[in-house]
């Protein structure tokens, strides 16, 4: 009786694992089925053939610097009056740095340069030596991790650690600034919607016009002086003219400053696009039913006015990585908006950085555009992500 019930037991038990696993396959079939999947794994196949060539177009570009902007000319001629070896030695180190040459003072081809650095991007285990001794001989620091963006030139760390340490404080700005942007924007823009030509519309346009007709850098310049002057009138608030890590109340002016020359944009955009939709069918068909204005401006027009606010959510959160070169420059903080200008502008120009960032900037915008889609498609049952038969 006991082997018949550890039978029954076994039978029953290996029966209910083989309907999960039925289940489990059906579920999986059925995702690859979908439409909407596959739309999403073309996509992603598009972008990442997109993201190669882009890397190996960068590469290139990169390799059309000539070698001697990339080494101190002084010092090797200086080292070339005292011997050529030692010279070329240096100049050999110097290049290394840059992929030009290998450890053994070869140089490296525009392939090789691209192949490796395709193997760095490579999303598998790998250790890539980042530190050498004095003659180059044997490296003594290993890197350890899957992506590998490079060296910086600059502090010889990671670009990964460098954009760790720096994203932070420009996502906090670039956020709460949008977080504020729209908070006034849009309602300013629907005030300004519901009577084209009434006083609201008309002080929301004075407004709009001089907004833009204040160069961005003047009005930076300007706030920093006004905000930050210790006798000025905001001086019981001690803003400072730069940013205090230890005193967040030191990024007001910043994120002041882009709420501020930010809403005309957000108003002017969502004023438009609700005039237009109140001409529209629907709001006729609404209005002879009785509804109210209000009622027809909140529920109905504005629900379709979200809708490019909802794509352009991704989008933002990627320019908010991105940073403000200008803000981060002017009140000196400490983010990601001038990585990329200071590596060009630098007089030996940090290519690791410049590649690291290119990669990583545009891998995230095609991510922005794709989950923008894709969260317009589940906000507004009318937008089709793929297109079917018979629709126009």
């Amino acid at each position: 009786m006991d082997n018949e019930k550890n039978k029954v037991s076994f039978g029953s038990i290996a029966k209910g694992i083989l309907n999960a696993i039925t289940k489990i396959f059906m579920v999986v079939i059925g995702v690859f089925k979908n439409e909407t999947f596959i739309y999403i794994l073309k996509r992603v196949g598009r972008s990442f053939i997109t993201l190669v060539f882009l890397m190996m177009a960068v590469i290139s570009l990169i390799r059309a610097i000539p070698d001697k902007q990339l080494y101190d000319i002084s010092v090797y001629s200086r080292l070339a009056g005292q011997s050529v070896a030692v010279a070329e030695s240096y100049k050999a180190k110097q290049l290394f740095k840059y992929g030009r040459y290998d450890i053994d003072g070869n140089p490296i081809s525009l392939i090789q340069t691209i192949g490796q650095y395709l193997y760095w991007m490579s999303p598998i285990p790998k250790s890539v030596p980042i530190a050498w001794d004095l003659n180059y001989d044997h490296p003594i620091e290993f890197w350890q991790g899957t992506i590998f963006l490079g060296i910086s030139m600059d502090s010889n760390q990671p670009v990964g650690d460098v954009l760790k340490e720096r994203i932070g404080i420009s996502m906090f700005i670039s956020l709460t600034s949008v977080f504020f942007i729209y908070l006034l924007g849009y309602p300013l823009g629907v005030s300004m919607a519901k009577k084209p030509g009434g006083t609201v519309d008309k002080i929301g346009g004075a407004f709009i016009v001089l907004n833009y007709a204040i160069p961005a850098l003047v009005f930076f310049l300007l706030m920093n002086n006004i905000l930050g002057r210790p006798d000025g009138p905001f001086g019981f608030a001690n803003f400072t003219y730069f940013y205090q890590a230890d005193r967040p109340i030191t990024l007001f002016p910043a994120i002041f400053s882009i709420v501020f020359l930010s809403i005309p944009g957000t108003a002017l955009w969502v004023r438009r696009f609700m005039v237009d939709e109140l001409s529209n069918d629907y709001v006729k068909f609404a209005r002879s039913k009785g509804l109210s204005e209000t009622r027809i401006m909140y529920t109905h027009v504005l629900k379709n006015a979200m809708v490019p606010l909802i794509r352009n959510i991704p989008a933002v959160f990627i320019v908010s990585i991105i940073g403000s070169y200008f803000v981060e420059m002017i009140w000196l903080i400490p983010g990601t908006g001038n990585l990329m200008v200071s590596a060009l502008r630098a007089a030996r120009p940090n290519v690791p950085i410049i590649q690291g960032l290119t990669v990583v900037y545009s891998l995230l915008s095609m991510t922005a555009f794709l989950l923008g889609d894709v969260a317009t498609a589940l906000y507004d049952p009318r937008v089709k992500l793929v297109r079917k038969k018979g629709d126009i």
